[in-house]
């Protein structure tokens, strides 16, 4: 059909804009707190102010998802998402810069979660996998793209030009959701069906939560400001659930998660995202201050990977058609074992093709999980619910990554300053210290490895 064409372009550029905007202002943040003369902990506050609307925004957008016409909620994304970057790049002001983010990031969320959740309302079940697959190939093409792109405009011109990189996406995005907000029919929504305290209690518990984990990371952070933070996460997931049971319609049906392969889909991206982004937290540190490589030669090691993804994202239909879902899925969670257990080997003699073989292991693994995963989670649910539960996985990968830093990070300091008591070079200290990390991550991996072996499997 020619709108799902449509439908197809237009989640396929959104994925594209936000992960490439993500990955690029990650390049720009020492220019930027150079500029504004700004502590690391203050010019975090970039990442954190749009992670912070973005995943706490999440299930509002899923629901706004499931009530209105796509296209529409893809033009006013487009729209915002342009706007508040390009006012990025002319801003003067640091604090004007972290409420432009804090804005982007309900429109990040919108444009993020609308993909699996559009793929599993309009496209036939037999196209699901291979649309997950694509979909997760321009997720895949942005993160890699992101850091080239905005490394080249920082170089040869000014930070500000990183938040223009998007500008041209969002034109795009918004032309052709414009088209599809003609080509798909709009159905009307009933009045009162929105649950608005549900929304307001899910932002808070959300936001507090990702707040007291950030805390938590810095040093010599107050005892009594994370208890204060935590408490208040409780209490707002108290009342939010207290809420869900008790409205018509809830904002999220908590009976979703009462659905085995659903619940062990956001559980396995939980834990996918846990070990991945957290070794590649820690990659660079290893290839730029334990072996000595230069910056150029990490950016493109750990370029690896998700090259990797791309290609086999690309292909997963053809995977799907000789194995099972399941089968997938665990696959994936092998490889990432294994590459997790060849990570725990390097140190600081380890050979180049040992680091590569590992690297592309692990990026067969995301090739392979994580739209085998989307689509495992999202079959499972009803048809109504679409939006909501492409949310929900969305806010487990989140949460993922968020501990995943925290924790890899944390540990690599522990072991680093327990061994640090010896008389080591500084370097070999290094090395032994994310080998210990890197082994809780496989150890983690094969948990998720027997979770998925739980994992009831889906009719062809």
């Amino acid at each position: 059909m020619k709108s799902q064409k449509t439908l197809i372009l237009a989640i396929n550029i959104a994925a594209l804009m936000v992960l490439m905007d993500l990955s690029a202002i990650n390049i720009a943040l020492p220019n930027i707190r150079e500029h504004f003369d700004l502590s690391v902990q203050s010019v975090s506050l970039i990442l954190m102010a749009s992670m912070l609307s973005a995943t706490g925004s999440a299930l509002i957008m899923g629901k706004i998802i499931e009530l209105f016409q796509a296209g529409r909620i893809l033009v006013i994304a487009f729209a915002i998402f342009g706007l508040t970057t390009t006012a990025s790049a002319y801003t003067t002001h640091f604090y004007e810069l972290i409420a432009l983010r804090f804005i982007q990031g309900f429109a990040e969320a919108a444009l993020y979660v609308i993909g699996p959740a559009l793929i599993k309302k309009y496209i036939e079940i037999n196209r699901q996998q291979k649309e997950y697959g694509i979909w997760m190939m321009s997720c895949g093409i942005g993160i890699s793209l992101g850091p080239i792109i905005g490394g080249f405009l920082v170089n040869y011109f000014q930070w500000n030009t990183v938040f223009l990189i998007n500008l041209p996406l969002a034109i795009a995005g918004i032309i052709v959701s414009l088209k599809l907000n003609k080509q798909l029919v709009f159905q009307k929504v009933q009045k009162n069906s929105f649950d608005i305290k549900g929304a307001v209690y899910s932002f808070l518990f959300l936001s507090f939560l990702i707040i007291f984990f950030n805390m938590l990371g810095i040093v010599n952070a107050n005892f009594v400001l994370l208890v204060v933070l935590f408490s208040f996460s409780l209490l707002f997931l108290f009342l939010f659930i207290k809420q869900e049971k008790k409205a018509l319609p809830s904002l999220l049906n908590l009976k979703l998660f009462s659905i085995k392969n659903f619940r062990l889909a956001n559980i396995g991206f939980f834990l996918f995202f846990f070990v991945n982004v957290g070794n590649r937290f820690l990659r660079p540190f290893y290839f730029e201050e334990t072996r000595g490589w230069g910056s150029i030669n990490s950016g493109l090691l750990m370029m690896i990977p998700p090259g990797i993804m791309l290609v086999i994202s690309f292909y997963i239909d053809k995977f799907d058609r000789i194995f099972t879902t399941k089968q997938l899925v665990i696959s994936g969670n092998i490889l990432l074992s294994i590459s997790m257990l060849m990570f725990s080997f390097w140190n600081i003699n380890t050979s180049i093709y040992f680091i590569t073989t590992a690297l592309i292991i692990l990026g067969l693994a995301m090739g392979i999980y994580y739209p085998a995963t989307s689509h495992l989670g999202m079959q499972s649910l009803p048809s109504t619910n679409y939006g909501t539960g492409s949310a929900s996985m969305s806010i487990s990968k989140s949460f993922g990554k968020l501990m995943g830093v925290l924790l890899f990070g944390l540990l690599f300091q522990v072991f680093f300053e327990w061994l640090n008591l010896s008389s080591s070079p500084s370097d070999y200290l290094q090395s032994i210290s994310i080998q210990y990390v890197f082994i809780l991550g496989f150890i983690i991996s094969l948990i998720n490895t027997g979770i998925s072996l739980n994992i009831n499997s889906l009719k062809k």
